[in-house]
């Protein structure tokens, strides 16, 4: 039978006492009731540790050799337990996260350095998803949680927004739109040149949205699909005609040849948002991810420092869809 560790603690305060009623103050505890746990020691371990008289305690050698071990000991059990608490908050773990290629160039990888950073015993393995089948992933369980630019509503699934941006233009800096700088750009110039989007299929929320906003200010945008659903090397806007739209802080670290302006204040929000399992299927481990998430987006002022919902995304426009 292995000890109790509560007994091993008491026998490295008497051995660091050397003597019994100081060590029962210290560990709150009836002398007799110390002696007592010494002596089960001693039974389960098949030796005598300590040799008593009536005016002192002195080790055995196998009471020495308890000594000598027994702190470094408790202090792995210690551990052991501190790690299994840590666990149960989810602060040791692995996550398995989802991403869209257009977050993957500032929220995930700010988000996951941060983790990395502040909770190192949080592993994440990020991979790399299209957008519509991050909310499925989720829903069925392929993945612990997901990142994603307008996903569409999935009731096997809760999306808590991460970051709320303003809708921009970006262009070559020789666009003739760049003369408007510092902004903002009418939604009607816009209508003026090519818009490259990407592909509905890439993010039919998304895609719909953005179209949906040129419906509702009366203008029709000359739509033109890129071949791919996020470019990050923007080549098809070096013609200094052809515009895209982007949050802004897809617009941070740009190239020298390329200018970002923003729409004007009352256009809808480009809202990047975290996919969850629902309450029942969360896990300690994806409840402190997204704890850990939130808190980061306020502290990069991603969203607002209370906990109003940001401005909101407009709803699908049923004829987008068609």
């Amino acid at each position: 039978m292995t000890p109790e560790a509560r007994l091993l603690r008491s026998f490295l305060t008497v051995a660091e006492e050397e003597n019994f009623t100081r060590a029962a103050a210290r560990l709150h505890i009836a002398q007799p009731a110390l002696s007592a746990q010494i002596r089960q020691l001693e039974s389960q371990l098949g030796v005598r540790l300590l040799e008593r008289t009536t005016r002192s305690v002195r080790l055995t050698e196998a009471g020495r050799a308890v000594q000598e071990r027994g702190p470094a000991a408790l202090a792995a059990l210690d551990e052991v337990w501190e790690a299994a608490r840590r666990a149960g908050r989810g602060e040791l773990g692995h996550l398995r996260l989802a991403y869209s290629a257009s977050t993957g160039y500032g929220t995930v990888p700010s988000l996951v350095e941060a983790v990395r950073a502040g909770h190192p015993g949080l592993r994440i393995a990020a991979d790399l998803l299209p957008t519509p089948a991050i909310a499925p992933a989720v829903r069925e369980g392929r993945t612990d949680a997901g990142i994603a630019r307008s996903p569409e509503p999935d009731p096997g699934v809760r999306m808590l927004p991460l970051r709320s941006e303003r809708y921009g233009v970006l262009m070559a800096a020789a666009h003739p739109l760049a003369s408007y700088a510092p902004g903002p750009v009418p939604l009607a110039a816009v209508t003026e040149f090519p818009l490259v989007v990407h592909p509905r299929t890439a993010n039919p929320g998304h895609y719909d949205r953005l179209t949906g906003m040129f419906r509702r200010a009366g203008v029709t945008p000359d739509l033109t699909e890129r071949t791919v659903s996020f470019d990050p090397t923007q080549r098809v806007l070096r013609d200094a005609r052809t515009v895209a739209l982007i949050g802004e802080g897809a617009g941070d670290g740009l190239a020298d040849w390329l200018r970002w302006l923003p729409l004007p204040a009352d256009a809808p929000r480009l809202v990047t948002r975290l996919v969850l399992p629902p309450p029942e299927r969360a896990t300690p481990v994806t409840d402190h991810f997204e704890a850990v998430a939130l808190l980061h987006a306020r502290a990069c002022g991603w969203l607002p420092a209370t906990d109003a919902e940001p401005d909101a995304e407009p709803d699908l426009d049923p004829d987008a869809a068609r």
